[in-house]
């Protein structure tokens, strides 16, 4: 862990790549794991082809999203919007909530996870992105 009282520069390189649907869809998927950090908070960057997105899934926290490029259409406890650059999506705690890319290119997004560490309950019991 790394004291939170000095200032730190994580590169984007350094950041985790993950596997996940979105990445096997041609996607990117990178994760910021903020206990390593001596954060409270975690930061998902990720790019989204068009007509992708995560299976719906709940967190026990808040979590917001931070639009830059493209569009999606966010399902949140079974209702839909459409959201584009320069959005924020705030999806409280305990919520079912999913996307999709629904422009005519990738959806980028910062996802902000209100926790040390990201823990998704989908579904199927699993925590598997």
């Amino acid at each position: 862990m790394t004291d939170h009282r000095t200032p730190q520069h994580v590169r984007r390189s350094a950041l985790e790549l993950l596997e996940a649907k979105v990445t096997r869809d041609g996607g990117s998927l990178r994760y910021l794991e903020g206990a390593k950090y001596g954060l409270v908070t975690s930061v998902f960057e990720s790019e989204i082809v068009p007509g992708s997105g995560p299976r719906p899934h709940t967190h026990a926290y808040a979590e917001f999203f931070v639009l830059h490029e493209g569009q999606g259409r966010y399902i949140v406890d079974g209702q839909s919007f459409d959201a584009e650059a320069g959005d924020i999506v705030i999806i409280p705690p305990e919520t079912r909530h999913s996307f999709i890319s629904t422009g005519g290119g990738p959806l980028r997004h910062t996802a902000i996870h209100e926790a040390p560490a990201q823990a998704a309950t989908f579904p199927d019991g699993s925590g598997r992105l």
